[in-house]
């Protein structure tokens, strides 16, 4: 039965593997999949490739582009690219098909031409080729993102386009296949290693021990027909215990005593040993009578007499056993018992017979497999009387030597010997049979399946953990408009366009970064320096050291941002304010200030801050609106309202003293000071603490009028602008005066603080 097992195990071992071979070959999937833009589609100047498409794989993909012409690839956030887009034509790219043969793509009409948007701000990152181009898309950081396709805005953008990705269409069974099968196949070959041999006859067991002990010569019957006549037939018992052993001993070493005679008179070397089937089960011996009684002498002179009457049966009866534990492979019998003193050469057949059937310790028999097989007592279920009575007279005997070799050492070594393979043969296959059934399929970790948690404990903290996450994400203000790469980037094409222009004295250097009240401020100074070499020069605009940014989550236009850079050649950090007006133009510095010596520039959220609008006062101690008024009056009226809304500031009191000055110089004319804001380009943006921080910029005025016709005289940086030295009527002078305030939040008692400000002469007139 086994083999058949083993054969079916084997097939089908071989069938498991096979299969898990032939899908590492025969069977393998591609190792990659590609999908492709259909041909046909309309061209356009701009070719988009959106989220869906970059989203795919997890942005584990390849993108190939071809072009009879120049290639330009941008990468930027969905919302810059829409915008920068405008209503211009263009190919819309969405994601792959289900088989991944194909990619999703839409014509939308609009304006056939744009310019080039090569150097745009709004991209993180650009790629440029001819004829071909192979990009590995990696997305530059949070959000969504796309990829603006063109050639140069005029001719048509590229359209030829696949994605080649790893196939996932793996062969996860492969490997858990080919195991299962080499281990169906280890356990067929050990099946067929235990295969049990074929089961002896009862006959072949008898011929055995026949062979080993030989048949009594006197009767011509086999011991088995002994050993069962003598069960049947008067025995004597043996001492139950140790103490009537002794005794036993003592009474036949007495002098006068005949127990040592045998059945013809003659004397024996030993004392005499009872019965042998004093061994049998006490069911078998219950009516035995005393070893020491008559009644068992006479009893044991007439044993021989009817044993041959019951020699059929009991011959039958121990071939059965026999045939039985041969089948069985049972190992019977004690090994750890030291077997009796064979009986004496004058001994009875009746003792003979019935010693060789003894259990331990009453026989030469004892511990012999195959003999105590016979006997109740070697399974341990009947006997442990007769057990306790055996092992008492086991410490007095010894085995009979033949040659200086036990009579059946050999038979008991190979029957024990035999018992310890078996049990190794089946300990190896229990094994085998286990590790068989702990091979399972290997299964890939799903990565939308939670690992389990150890404990509810464990599981509550993380929950609020994600739902803090999840509350926080959902209050974020977004994702900021630039990057720190793009603002580094920004910052140093700002300063190399003011540095050329303060270099050449020539404003158009500046009109491509720069815009607004700065443009306004070195346009004048390049003015005066043309005319009064003494002038100092700008404070100079650095793009390094960067030392804070400030930028705006806005998705709309105009957008802001601010940096604070140290350079060399900078006596204070500068706040340079930028402002981007629409989509296609490019970020411009509008205002640069010096930080006020003292002042600590406010922390701001590195991920985007908000836009605060002027009219907002949401959590804030005044409106911006309302503090670019308030400072307006403070920097005009000395005794002004708002003087204990704002911090002690040097700026505002260098304003106040110099305006005290000019009206205490001033003989022959009247003074007018005001502080006029601009809050179209007034810029306002959160801080962390819930505050906010206002770049505004103001025209400081300054209006003289002549008394009585008197000569007034203007300086030479003036006279520039005036075209003269002297009036007798008045003048009007026009300083910029960028400033920096930051409003605290509205709780506590902390009061509005200027951070920067300046004032550069712009302009002046005669009245």
């Amino acid at each position: 039965m086994r083999s058949k097992i083993a054969i079916i195990l084997a097939v089908l071992g071989l069938l498991v593997l096979g299969t898990g071979i032939g899908q590492r070959t025969i069977w393998l999937p591609p190792a990659s999949l590609t999908a492709s833009v259909p041909a046909g589609a309309k061209a356009a100047p701009l070719t988009v490739i959106g989220p869906d498409l970059l989203k795919t794989r997890d942005g584990q993909f390849t993108l190939t582009i071809k072009s009879a012409g120049p290639i330009q690839l941008a990468v930027g956030r969905v919302d810059d690219v829409t915008g920068w887009i405008g209503n211009a034509a263009h190919t819309q790219v969405g994601g792959a098909n289900a088989d991944f043969t194909s990619l999703a793509s839409e014509s939308k009409a609009g304006a056939e031409t744009v310019p080039n948007p090569a150097g745009s701000d709004m991209w993180v990152s650009e790629e440029k080729a001819t004829g071909e181009m192979s990009y590995t898309w990696q997305a530059p950081g949070h959000g969504d993102w796309a990829l603006l396709l063109s050639s140069d805005g005029k001719a048509p953008a590229p359209t030829n386009i696949s994605v080649t990705v790893d196939n996932k269409a793996g062969t996860p069974w492969a490997v858990p296949l080919m195991v299962l099968g080499s281990a169906l196949l280890a356990l067929a070959a050990l099946l067929f290693l235990i295969a049990p041999r074929k089961p002896q006859t009862a006959a072949a067991a008898v011929g055995r021990r026949s062979a080993v002990r030989p048949a009594d010569p006197a009767t011509g019957s086999i011991e088995v027909e002994k050993i069962v006549a003598a069960r049947k037939g008067p025995r004597a018992a043996g001492p139950a215990t140790i103490a009537e052993l002794k005794h036993a001993e003592k009474k036949t070493d007495a002098p006068g005593t005949d127990a040592d005679a045998t059945a013809d008179g003659a004397p024996t070397s030993s004392p005499v040993v009872a019965d042998a089937t004093s061994a049998l089960p006490l069911s078998l011996r219950a009516d035995a009578p005393d070893v020491d009684s008559p009644e068992n002498e006479s009893a044991d002179k007439g044993s021989t007499a009817k044993r041959p009457n019951d020699a059929p049966k009991a011959t039958a009866a121990a071939d059965a056993r026999t045939a039985a534990d041969a089948a069985n492979g049972q190992k019977t019998g004690s090994e750890d018992e030291e077997p009796a003193k064979d009986p004496g050469a004058g001994e009875s057949a009746q003792e003979a017979g019935s010693k060789k059937d003894a259990g331990p310790g009453d026989g030469p028999d004892a511990g012999n497999g195959s003999d105590a097989g016979n006997g109740s007592q070697a399974t341990g279920e009947d006997v442990k009387p007769g057990k306790a009575r055996n092992a008492a007279g086991s410490k007095k005997a010894a085995p009979k030597k033949k040659g200086g070799t036990s009579e059946f050492s050999a038979t008991t070594t190979r029957t024990v010997a035999s018992g310890v393979k078996m049990k190794a043969r089946w300990g190896a296959a229990l094994a085998a049979v286990l590790v068989a059934g702990s091979v399972g399929p290997a299964i890939a970790d799903d990565s939308t399946t939670p690992a389990p948690t150890p404990s509810s404990t464990a599981t509550a903290p993380a929950t609020t953990g994600a739902d803090a996450t999840a509350s926080a994400a959902s209050s974020a203000p977004g994702f900021p408009n630039l990057l720190d790469s793009q603002v580094q980037r920004i910052a140093t094409a700002v300063a190399t366009a003011v540095a050329a222009g303060d270099n050449a004295k020539n404003a158009k250097e500046l009109e491509s970064r720069v815009a607004g009240m700065a443009l306004e401020v070195r346009t004048a100074n390049y003015k005066i320096r043309s005319n009064v070499p003494k002038q100092a020069a700008a404070e100079p605009v650095n793009a390094t050291k960067l030392l804070a940014k400030v930028v705006t989550t806005t998705e709309t236009w105009p957008r802001s941002a601010m940096i604070v850079t140290k350079g060399e050649n900078n006596a204070l950090p500068q706040l340079l304010t930028l402002v981007q007006e629409s989509a296609r133009e490019n970020y411009k510095l509008i205002k640069a200030t010096p930080l006020l010596p003292g002042q600590t520039f406010p922390t701001v959220d590195k991920e985007g801050t908000k836009a605060v609008a002027l009219d907002d006062t949401s959590g804030l101690k005044m409106s911006p609106e309302a503090a670019i008024a308030a400072l307006s009056d403070r920097l005009t009226k000395a005794d002004s309202k708002f003087k204990d809304s704002f911090k002690d500031s040097v700026y505002v009191t260098s304003v106040l003293d110099l305006q005290k000055k000019i009206v205490a110089d001033a003989k022959d004319a009247s003074y007018v000071f005001s502080h006029k804001a601009d809050n179209t380009s007034a810029v306002s943006m959160r801080t962390a603490d819930g505050g906010a921080m206002v770049v505004v910029g103001y025209n400081f005025g300054i209006d003289a009028t002549s008394n009585k016709d008197a000569t007034l005289t203007v300086d030479d940086e003036a006279a520039v602008f005036t075209g003269g030295k002297e009036t007798t009527k008045g003048f009007t002078l026009t300083y910029a005066e960028p400033v920096v305030m930051y409003i605290p939040p509205a709780t506590g008692d902390a009061q509005i603080t200027i951070l920067s400000a300046t004032r550069d002469l712009v302009g002046g007139t005669f009245k």
